[in-house]
């Protein structure tokens, strides 16, 4: 008999055997043992130590048991199964090994038992009991079978004790981590975590989580005891990590009905039961809390802060430190909000092995899914939260499956796919029969019917469901049976589509609730089906007063229909829902529900004229808000206030044009979209912004100018685009409708004139608009330099790359930055694009690569493309997005596949230089390149062979190309500051180049119709060009203080973006501004001084487009012609005392006289400086001419002969900035770059004194007092300095407050004010006796301030500035002055001669606290101020009046009754 055979004969009689006991230490405790035959051997009194070792050990398993009976009986089996196993085993050891483990596991889980009991602990207590029990019975099962057979396989024993042993050291080690998990759940932490304001406001969804009572009573239900067995047990072994399924996420997916949404409320139970729900979120497409998206993350780790308290204070510390996190799109939400605190939970310990649960139930149900699967399936499949589980369920849907089906091969997907609607038929019955005998056993239903109700149900639970509500309806009971005998006699047919049976349920129930015949007539029917189709065409679920009011039927009829219908529908919170999505497919299919067939196209042009309609409620001020000061959550009764608005009102105001976007657009609805316009159009917005809807305001007309066609439709798209403009306009106004009532009082008096008389709009600002273009709309402030842009196809969305490698995203609309965060890059991002659905992102980087990113998650698609050996200049995707292009400075063209990654052919060669842009043509067939090397290039795609010749032309490098939509058009811009048109076709240029930029062309767009090119410029401008005929359209746009690196159209032509290196983008109106019937005059460029003549009515200029320009000052209007015959910039001009000659100085080093009457130069230019000259003015006798220059020197000049006088005066060391005589004309002052103010003799030509000396910068302006006792000088050290000329000493401190350099500065006549301008932007004036500032900064010029001047009288400034413009200012000095000023300025509009703008747009009027209007920022652009009398602009000016205007308690009057 051999040693196996004795092993077996031990094992069936299992014989004891005594021994003495001694305490050996356990060890190993928790590794994996594996048991195979070993070779006997004489073990001795080794074996008996043994022995009692593992005598010891089992001895203190039951111990530790003692004080819980079941698990004391459980534990006293186990010992002897374990007593059983040793005795056949060829490795005792390994069994005394086992038993130590076990008793070390026992003794931890008494230890933290005695430290207090919890009925969750002795629930984990009992499962460890059942679960060895279930062993126990195994082991015995076992030894019966072998015993029986009289046969055992010695492989079958190992395999036996390997699969006993490891069961129990999982049973022990299970027990553990829950109880260990269940001390680690303090609920008084957890209830205090959950109180905190912090975690209540993460707007998480209360009716998603899967326990809550979804309303009126109607609770999510799991399935019924005894059915689904298989897949419920296959679901809790791969959640417990007992299954062969090892992945970390698992996704049933299943037909509609097949009963997803019931086996996920059962594991919720179950995982519930065994502590291993973290979170639940069911999906719903009735409920909108339930379908939004943004809702998942917060509501799953609301939940998980109660599941763990580690986890749950970890979240309070991060929304702490930023609790906008909770308001962030889904990638970023999960990334903070969950991967973040979990890992701390991981590194914790605390959850020991302990597996946790999320169930997501019906992902279909819920919109735009896809961007929390795009960052979830990512982290699950890189398992970046361990011990995480996540369960899905969702119908078989492509985009759901492409998200769940993980990574391309090689790589192994996390995510274990079921199909439920693939289980075999027989076991799906199975089930639905004892579903059905559980919810129809108080019937007395024959075997036969029951065994039928079975068969019709097919695969379909919601059909069992369905016909359960229907059998047992409780407000029929005495008709069940009836209704059994009528289903049963619906018959079958064999082999029949999956929805056949349910469409006959369900068509039953409807002929059921509507009999036919003579019962109703055919208006009642009509009305019936009314009720019916509406509720499934509608937006959001409904109430039955809005069904009643939209469709005219009495509120009794839709109830009455609605409880006849409670077999398919349900009501909560007064909404009505579908019970199941299953029967909207069913009744919106004609081949399915036939009489009862839902037209949508019908039903939708129905419920648009009703929501048109029922708008005619809409009125003026309808929640009488009592003043424009309050904001509306300051109103008081608000609230109350808002009920104005009734429900209905509320869905025909949100949803009229999803309506009409789907009805069939019939001319009388077109007539009421029109009315609808005109008349109600502006009460429309106002009751959406009460309800804080502008941005469905926004979505509305788009659906509804989608709609519209283009021929005899062309007024009301008209009207509809400047209803739009409202919109646009309270959007980006950002808080300033806030308050309501400034959509009447400061938005609408800058919007088509045409709305304000339909609503009788009154006693508004007034705006007198004589502007050629424009400002820009909006203004998004970056970071740094702005080098690329692009507008996404919908014009919704920009795309921005920066020069530190930054890419961002922004809402058009709201003009806020898309709070999504893109990677980026290492290196610039030099090239930025949208795909043509907007659903990606390319960018291309100074780090050599290109990136593809996705729009909704901001997440990098893929690996990086890499190729290039440099720069990736420029990319562009093809049309139908399957394809990049890219150029770089390594002077290839490379093209790469967006499916893969992988580039596309070799690189295209042949430009002898950088390749600066790239672009497809809109069929995919071409690209064309433009380079360094002053060439085009047109490319083949297909063979990647260059088309024809290289295009010639360009001076310079060639940086944007483009084809025009049609593709027989290019584009091009250079550095040689022209832009040209090209044939595709010939390659010959078309026509003469496009020239009027005074600097690099950087970038260059066509319309999307063809008809225009935008250019943007190193010249800060941006130019509309006319593609027919080269000329340009309109002014420049103006407003950038840098280079313009990028120019986008959007794709309605309307709307034009810009990007600069002055680290902000444009928005910009590609309407031309008002039509001007007198050309306006004014400089082309910079004005860099200007002064007024003696007698005040007339002021000269000087400007950097080479002209001598006078002005009336009365008018404004330019007196004679320009002066002209300069080779560079007028840098200084001075009237005469007479006021009949101009002096004027330029950089081409000489200072020229003129003859105001004729306009001609007298005698020769003054010549004798070697570099230009800065300043010059006349004496006070106007018989000498002073002139300082960059050549350090400061000559003297006879205005009689034009002769110097005497030498030049040297001791300057650098550029002699400014100049200037004393009134008596002894002496002239000098301030100079190098820092120092001198004083000269002009009899002499010997310098007074020691130079002046205090300021830390150059010196840039100087002038005497009147007296001749003070100087007054201003420096790039932002201060201005009075000087005693005396003594040459610094009076008082320095006149600080300007931001940035001092340019010029001047005294009033009578020596007690000083004014300056400077850098800032701002003119300031200052008291000299105090230093002090004198009322607020003038401002209003958008550039720099280079020259200002005082009149005579010292009533009025002038300023001149960068912005190419001349102010006047009215600066009152006494009551009687100011009383004089108001008269004088009541002429001009302003009878609020003080009024302030502040930064943001608003008015400030003296004595109010609060902005009392609001200036879009297109129309501060040459904006006429409170003190201006004038402006001067070749771009024309904004003017605004005040007069009668209403605001306060008194706004309602601006709309006449």
């Amino acid at each position: 008999m051999g040693r196996k055979t004795q092993r077996m004969k031990a094992f069936f009689s299992c014989k004891k055997k005594k021994s003495n006991v001694q305490n050996v230490p356990a060890s190993q405790t928790g590794s994996q043992i594996s048991v195979s035959p070993s070779p006997s051997s004489n073990r001795g009194q080794a074996e008996d130590v043994a022995l009692d070792a593992f005598q010891l050990a089992l001895n203190l398993v039951k111990e530790s048991a003692d004080w819980f009976g079941p698990l004391k009986a459980a534990a006293g089996g186990l010992c002897e199964c374990i007593r059983i196993y040793r005795q056949v085993a060829d490795n005792k050891d390994n069994f005394d090994k086992l038993a130590a483990d076990i008793a070390e596991r026992a003794n931890i889980l008494e230890q933290e038992r005695k430290k207090g009991i919890s009925s969750d602990m002795e629930e984990d207590f009992n499962q460890l009991s059942e679960k060895l029990k279930e062993i126990n019975a195994q082991v015995k099962m076992k030894k019966d079978q072998h015993i029986a057979l009289q046969v055992v396989q010695g492989d079958q024993i190992n395999k036996d004790i390997d699969s006993f042993y490891k069961e129990v050291q999982d049973a022990y080690q299970k027990c553990k981590d829950q109880v260990l998990f269940t001390i680690g759940r303090d609920t008084r932490e957890i209830v205090n975590i959950l109180k905190d304001h912090i975690i209540q406001n993460t707007h998480y969804s209360q009716k998603a989580f899967h326990y809550v009572d979804i309303g009126n009573g109607h609770a999510r239900t799991g399935c019924t005891p005894g059915t689904r067995k298989k897949v419920l047990k296959d679901i809790e072994k791969w959640a417990d990590g007992t299954s062969p399924v090892k992945t970390l996420g698992y996704w049933i997916c299943g037909m509609a009905g097949t009963g997803k949404s019931t086996i996920a409320k059962s594991v919720c139970n179950t995982m519930e039961t065994r502590k291993m729900l973290a979170a639940s979120f069911f999906c719903s497409r009735q409920i909108p809390e339930c379908r939004d998206q943004s809702k998942i993350i917060p509501t799953i780790v609301y939940q998980m802060a109660q599941f763990s308290p580690i986890f749950g204070r970890e979240l309070v510390t991060i929304l702490q430190g930023d609790p906008n996190k909770i308001s962030r799109p889904p990638s970023e939400q999960l990334e903070m909000l969950l991967v973040e605190p979990w890992m701390k939970v991981v590194r914790s310990g605390a959850m020991h092995s302990y597996t946790s649960v999320i169930i997501i139930d019906a992902l279909d149900e819920c919109e735009n899914i896809e961007s929390v699967l795009c960052a979830l399936i990512p982290a699950i499949q890189n398992q970046r939260m361990p011990g995480l589980k996540f369960l899905f369920t969702s119908r078989p849907e492509n985009h759901i499956y492409n998200d769940l089906n993980g990574p391309r091969p090689p790589a192994e997907s996390q995510v274990e796919k079921m199909y439920l609607h693939n289980v075999e038929e027989s076991l799906v019955q199975a089930d639905i029969a004892k579903y059905l005998l559980d919810k129809l056993q108080n019937l007395d239903i024959a075997q036969s019917d029951m065994e039928k109700l079975v068969e019709s149900s097919g695969k379909l639970f919601i059909y069992a469901a369905t016909l359960v509500k229907y059998i047992c309806d409780p407000r029929f009971p005495d008709l069940a049976l009836s209704r059994v005998q009528n289903m049963t006699r619906m018959g079958s047919i064999p082999n029949r589509s999956q929805t056949n049976s349910l469409d006959e349920l369900y068509s039953t129930i409807l002929k059921n609730a509507f009999p036919t015949g003579e019962e109703l007539t055919p208006d009642e029917r009509e009305n019936y089906l009314a009720i019916i189709h509406t509720i499934i065409v509608a937006g959001r679920p409904l109430t039955c007063i809005i069904i009643s009011e939209l469709l005219g039927i009495n509120q009794s009829h839709v109830e009455a229909t609605i409880s006849k219908m409670q077999s398919v529908l349900y009501i909560s919170d007064h909404l009505i829902y579908t019970f199941h999505a299953s029967f909207a497919d069913y009744i919106v299919t004609r081949a399915r529900s036939d009489e009862m067939y839902c037209n949508e196209i019908e039903y939708h042009t129905l419920l648009s004229h009703a929501t048109l309609n029922h708008m005619n409620n809409l009125r003026f001020n309808i929640c009488d808000l009592p003043s424009s000061f309050l904001a509306d959550k300051d109103v008081p009764g608000i609230e109350g206030r808002l009920k104005n608005i009734g429900d209905t009102l509320d869905y025909a105001c949100t949803f009229w044009g999803y309506h009409i976007a789907r009805s069939n657009g019939n001319e009388n609805l077109m007539k009421g979209i029109e009315s609808f316009v005109e008349n109600k159009s502006v009460f429309w917005i106002e009751a959406m912004n009460l309800m804080k809807k502008l941005p469905v305001c926004q979505e509305n007309i788009d659906y509804v100018l989608q709609n519209l066609k283009n021929g005899s439709e062309y007024e009301v798209k008209k009207k509809i685009t400047d209803v739009k403009y409202v919109v646009e306009l309270c959007q980006l106004s950002g808080s300033v409708v806030e308050a309501t009532p400034h959509i009447y009082l400061s938005i609408l008096p800058f919007c088509s004139e045409w709305l304000m008389n339909k609503i009788k709009l009154h006693d508004v600002m007034k705006m007198e608009c004589r502007l050629l273009r424009r400002g820009a709309i909006h203004i998004w402030k970056t970071t740094y330099g702005v080098s690329s842009i692009n507008l996404s196809c919908d014009g919704k969305t920009l795309v921005s790359g920066d020069d530190n490698g930054n890419i961002k995203l922004w809402d058009v609309f709201n003009g806020k930055e898309v709070d999504i965060s893109i990677g980026g890059h290492d290196g610039s991002v030099r090239s930025v694009a949208f795909s043509a659905d907007s659903t990606r992102i390319v960018s291309g980087s100074n780090d050599k690569t290109v990136k593809l990113w996705d729009t909704a998650t901001g997440g990098q698609i893929g690996d990086p493309l890499k190729g290039h050996d440099e720069c990736v200049n420029s990319v562009a995707f093809s049309a139908d997005g399957t394809r990049i292009v890219s150029g770089s400075d390594d002077k290839t063209i490379r093209l790469w596949s967006t499916a893969t990654g992988a580039q596309i052919g070799d690189p295209l060669q042949g430009h002898q230089h950088y390749v600066k842009s790239v672009a497809f043509s809109a069929d995919g067939t071409r690209i064309v390149s433009g380079s360094s090397d002053q060439t085009i290039r047109l490319w083949d795609t297909a063979t990647g062979a260059q088309i024809g010749d290289p295009l010639k032309g360009h001076d310079g490098w060639v940086n944007s190309v483009g084809f025009s939509a049609d593709g027989t058009r290019i584009v091009s811009g250079s550095s040689d500051k022209t832009i040209r048109l090209w044939d595709t076709a010939t390659g010959v240029q078309i026509g003469d180049p496009l020239q009027g930029h005074d600097d690099w062309v950087r970038s260059v767009a066509f319309s999307a119709d063809g008809t225009r090119i935008v250019s943007g410029s190193d010249d800060n401008t941006i130019r509309f060009w006319e593609t027919a005929t080269g000329d340009q359209i309109g002014d420049p746009l103006q407003g950038h203080d840098q280079w313009v690196r990028s120019v986008a159209f959007s794709a309605d032509g309307t709307r034009i973006v810009s990007g600069s290196d002055d680290k902000t983008i444009r928005l910009w109106d590609t309407a031309t501004g008002a039509q001007i019937q007198d050309p306006l005059q004014g400089h082309d460029d910079h004005v860099n001084s200007v002064a007024f003549s003696a007698d005040g009515t007339g002021i000269v200029s000087g400007s950097s487009d080479n002209t001598i320009r006078v002005w009336d000052t009365a008018t404004g209007a330019q007196i004679g012609d320009s002066l002209q015959s300069y080779d560079g910039w007028v840098n200084s001009v001075a009237f005469s005392a007479d006021g009949t000659r101009i002096l004027s100085g330029s950089d081409d080093k000489t200072i020229r006289l003129w003859d105001i009457a004729t306009g001609a130069q007298i005698g020769y230019p003054l010549q004798g400086h070697d570099s230009y000259v800065k300043s010059f003015p006349f004496s006070a006798d106007s018989t000498r001419i002073v002139s300082g220059s960059s050549d350090m020197t400061i000559g003297l000049w006879d205005t009689a002969t034009g002769g110097q006088i005497g030498d030049l005066l040297q001791g300057h060391d650098d550029l002699v900035n400014s100049v200037a005589f004393s009134a008596d004309g002894t002496r002239i002052v000098s301030g100079s770059d190098d820092k120092t103010i001198r004083i000269w003799d002009t009899a002499t030509g010997g310098q007074i004194g020691d130079p002046l000396q205090g300021h830390d910068e150059d010196v840039n302006s100087v002038a005497f007092s009147a007296d001749g006792t003070r100087i007054v000088s201003g420096s790039d050290d932002k201060t201005i300095r009075l000087w005693d000329t005396a003594t040459g000493a610094q009076i008082g401190d320095p006149l600080q407050g300007h931001d940035s350099y001092v340019n010029s500065v001047a005294f009033s006549a009578d020596g007690t004010r000083i004014v300056s301008g400077s850098d800032d932007k701002t003119i300031r004036l200052w008291d000299t006796v105090t230093g002090g500032q004198i009322g607020d900064p003038l401002q209003g010029h958008d550039d720099y301030v280079n020259s200002v001047a005082f009149s005579a009288d010292g009533t009025r400034i002038v300023s001149g500035s960068n912005d190419k413009t001349i102010r006047l200012w009215h600066v009152a000095t006494t009551v009687q002055t100011q009383q004089s000023l108001q008269d004088t300025l009541s002429h001009v509009h302003f009878p609020d001669t003080n009024w302030k703008l502040s930064e943001d747009g608003w008015i400030y009027f003296p004595g109010q606290f609060q902005g009392v209007f609001w200036i879009p920022q297109q129309y501060r652009v040459f904006l006429w101020r409170s003190q201006n009398t004038c402006l001067i602009s070749k771009s024309g000016y904004n003017k605004i009046s005040f007069s009668n205007c209403v605001y306060g308690e008194n706004w309602t009057k601006c709309v006449a009754s």
